[in-house]
């Protein structure tokens, strides 16, 4: 699947309609897509429209093209479910954690991702699958067109590999694009279900029969140099969820973080933790 870029005259400027409130402060009360994109502007991002994939992004890149390395960093399945058997309306997260998390890098070169038909205007997530958000959130064509992007990025970015770094069900799909690549050289995952059969039974919800399993493909990825970090008070993804991916992948490195829950502290002390990481590498 190709991703087609909206751009403007400069090539070296690629600007998405999606940012025109942010620019514009549209209204008093920032909405969620408002708080993302302005944490992302401050911190010297630029935001690209995916329009094929219905995959939004901003992305940080050195002036002289010398980064070797982009950095990518994957969102969330983003807003939560009101009640177990009901979705929300609209997937885009609540809270700007991830793009915190990639606002904060300083890599080079790095980059954000949405997931699909996350900060989509009224018209657009219309016409979009709930299947994106609920059953399938890691189906085949969601994985391919998370990896066309990951593929665009790197080709604005003139960089010759990627590292993958995703959050919650962010890193599942970060898990699931690096099984099908050849240039990621090191997986971050925060708060992931990694097995999400055992994480859909663990919290006693259906399970995701048409996504993906990460847990189906770790046997490819254990030579990737790769970093887990779970919360030991995780409630939403339980850490022995992870169990059976992380057998199968037995040189990866574990962090757990007793006191830490699926929120708190990732955004706190990334800092530190990113340089426990590979991503240090």
């Amino acid at each position: 699947m190709q991703s087609r870029l909206f751009t403007s005259r400069l090539p070296g400027r690629i600007i998405s309609a999606w940012a025109v409130c942010f620019l514009a402060g549209c209204a008093l009360v920032q909405s969620p897509a408002e708080r993302a994109g302005n944490i992302a502007l401050a911190a010297g991002f630029t935001p690209i429209e995916l329009t094929d994939l219905k995959l939004r992004a901003f992305h940080k890149l050195p002036t002289d093209k010398s980064a070797k390395r982009l950095i990518v960093y994957i969102e969330s399945d983003g807003a939560p479910w009101p009640w177990p058997d009901e979705p929300p309306a609209d997937p885009t997260p609540l809270k700007p954690l991830v793009i915190s998390l990639a606002a904060a890098d300083p890599g080079p070169a790095v980059a954000y991702l949405s997931r699909p038909c996350q900060y989509l205007p009224e018209n657009q997530l219309a016409n979009c699958d709930p299947e994106f958000w609920t059953g399938g959130r890691f189906r085949e064509d969601a994985v391919a067109a998370t990896s066309s992007a990951v593929e665009t990025l790197k080709l604005l970015s003139h960089a010759s590999d990627v590292s993958l770094v995703g959050y919650s069900g962010g890193g599942a799909m970060a898990a699931l694009v690096a099984g099908r690549r050849d240039d990621v050289k090191c997986l971050v995952t925060v708060a992931a279900p990694l097995d999400i059969a055992a994480w859909a039974d663990s919290i006693g919800v259906s399970r995701l029969r048409q996504s993906l399993n990460p847990a189906d493909v770790a046997a490819r990825l254990k030579d990737l140099p790769q970093t887990h970090f779970r919360g030991m008070a995780d409630q939403a993804v339980p850490p022995p969820s992870a169990s059976r991916f992380l057998a199968s992948v037995p040189a990866a490195r574990v962090i757990d973080r007793i006191e830490f829950d699926h929120q708190c502290c990732w955004q706190r002390d990334w800092a530190f933790l990113r340089e426990q990481s590979c991503l240090r590498q």
